[in-house]
């Protein structure tokens, strides 16, 4: 199984969207995750047959079942990482421990967080440059092409003759 480790502020959200969406009337989860950051992480998800795992802080807040059920419009299910004293990397190794049929994993975050090791910087496909302070861009096609270039484990096969 291949898992994408998900963030959600900073990723599925961006000071544009913000910005654009501020004097709207937008209701619901949707005021704060645009879709079309969800989209381009579907093509990902359809591409790689990667299962999602959410890594944000969204996971314990009142807006957990609304953001789950947002993805689930666009048929992604999503897992959990537990509450390990706010330490995601320890966080994640305990996700791995508990599920060992993982093959191969990335970490979709915009933060960088001390408690990654190396492994996990290895895994971190970094979303911008705002590390924490405001959202930056959020994901972006290039991201995606990332995602993927990781991910996925086609091989190229030389025709021998």
């Amino acid at each position: 199984m291949k898992v994408i480790f998900l963030d959600i502020d900073g990723v599925l959200n961006s000071d544009e969207y913000y910005e654009k969406t501020r004097n709207l009337d937008i209701q619901g989860i949707e005021s704060e995750i645009d879709v079309s950051k969800i989209e381009l992480l579907k093509k990902a998800i359809d591409i790689t047959e990667a299962k999602v795992v959410l890594t944000s802080s969204w996971r314990y807040t009142k807006n957990a079942l609304l953001l789950k059920d947002l993805l689930k419009k666009y048929e992604i299910n999503v897992d959990s990482t537990p509450y390990i004293d706010n330490k995601r990397g320890l966080e994640i190794k305990k996700w791995l421990l508990d599920n060992p049929n993982v093959e191969d994993y990335v970490i979709i975050d915009d933060e960088v967080f001390s408690s990654y090791d190396e492994e996990l910087m290895s895994k971190l496909i970094k979303i911008s440059n705002t590390n924490g302070h405001n959202f930056g861009p959020g994901l972006l096609p290039k991201d995606i092409d990332r995602i993927i270039d990781k991910l996925d484990n086609k091989k190229k096969v030389k025709i021998m003759m």
